[in-house]
């Protein structure tokens, strides 16, 4: 964590949350701490305020750990006011006082109760210079599509969350910067197959996910036949009302899976409007197509082997037709394929080596060398070599 970093801390997106709904109470607290203010722009005493009720904790804790930031916010807003200026379109306090500073990290850890409404306010993932986003125990069930915003996120935790493949939205693949992702200790029974899109990527938490191990277990000892599964679809999802051009247009960019985001042609306002409707889509993760979420489709299993330090990864993909699952699988098992032959090239000629160090009554210090030193090596190549013969072969 580097010293010349500005965090912003829970407590901080909690009292702007409040005041976000409550504006009656901004505007109260907001005239207390300003009659109390002194001129060098700090209050002497915070008791001279009043109390703080035990619902506005937050509030307390700001005032104590960011009192010089919320003054700055306070006289800022009153300024304002008084020269009659009006707030631009999507702006909000919260985002004045984001941009007011250079915030490059936010740890937002255990903000969120459970049965709490735990919707992620969407100006954290408006802040150009965030490296590093921690989440972890708020019970989040989807991740809004505007992450993808975040160019130079070196750091996504989301660890114990209530998370699912589904609810991880593809945009995060333009996080091209994503060095390290937490996903441990959610509802995950594979990875998302778009995480092999993100280049930069250097560490994947994913242990702990509800039925993860059973789920890879069963994927990896199943005819490869079977990996490729039928989605039948909601036939509600049939029943839908007629869109406008700007909406069908919205659905072929979320399709061509390019970053909107950063392109400059694309206005600010359509970007915020594809991440509003970015969820209602299924995009399929072979070919440049979005279908409304329900319709049916198929979800394709495939292994990793090795990837990032680790064995027999298991990647869930969408496609929106046969031919296209046809088209993830089939690569996806060759790789595979190759990389077991390889492990058990590797195996065989490790033990080639040690047969011949132990026929060899000239080498005894290199027999008691492998037998000793090298027991280790040897049972770990060979759990992996014995995993590794349990691939199918393509019929």
């Amino acid at each position: 964590m580097s010293d010349m970093s500005e965090l912003l801390y829970g407590y901080e997106l909690l009292l702007f949350k409040r005041f976000q709904t409550h504006p009656d109470t901004w505007l109260e607290w907001r005239q207390k701490i300003l009659e109390k203010t002194l001129d060098d722009g700090m209050i002497e005493d915070l008791d001279d305020i009043g109390s703080i009720p035990q619902s506005l904790w937050f509030l307390s804790v700001a005032l104590h750990k960011r009192q010089k930031y919320l003054i700055q916010l306070i006289k800022s807003e009153v300024m304002r006011e008084k020269q009659g200026l009006i707030r631009k379109s999507g702006e909000t306090l919260f985002s004045t006082y984001l941009n007011a500073h250079r915030f490059t990290e936010f740890h937002l850890d255990s903000i969120f109760k459970y049965g709490e409404e735990n919707s992620l306010p969407l100006e954290i993932f408006k802040c150009p210079n965030l490296s590093y986003l921690s989440l972890k125990y708020n019970c989040l069930y989807e991740l809004p599509a505007d992450i993808g915003r975040l160019q130079k996120l070196r750091y996504l935790a989301l660890t114990n969350n209530k998370l699912h493949v589904q609810s991880l939205p593809y945009s995060l693949i333009f996080c091209q910067s994503l060095e390290t992702l937490l996903l441990d200790n959610n509802l995950l029974d594979a990875l998302p197959g778009f995480l092999l899109q993100i280049p930069s990527l250097e560490t994947v938490h994913r242990h702990g996910n509800h039925n993860y191990f059973k789920s890879t277990f069963m994927w990896y000892h199943t005819d490869v036949h079977y990996r490729i599964i039928p989605i039948m679809g909601n036939k509600d999802s049939q029943k839908r009302q007629q869109h406008t051009l700007q909406f069908l247009a919205a659905q072929c960019v979320i399709g061509s899976k390019k970053d909107f985001f950063s392109d400059p042609s694309v206005a600010p306002v359509l970007k915020d409007f594809i991440c509003s409707i970015y969820d209602k889509f299924s995009i399929c993760h072979f070919c440049e197509k979005a279908v409304y979420m329900g319709d049916p489709g198929y979800k394709v299993i495939t292994f990793k082997n090795p990837y990032l330090g680790n064995t027999c990864v298991p990647f869930q993909h969408w496609a929106c037709t046969k031919e296209c699952a046809i088209s993830i699988e089939v690569p996806a098992r060759l790789e595979q394929i190759a990389a077991a032959t390889e492990l058990d090239t590797k195996y065989r000629m490790y033990i080639q080596e040690c047969e011949r160090a132990f026929f060899n009554n000239d080498h005894i210090e290199s027999v008691c060398s492998c037998l000793g030193s090298s027991a280790s090596d040897m049972e770990s190549l060979s759990t992996k070599s014995s995993a590794s013969r349990s691939t199918c072969i393509i019929s």
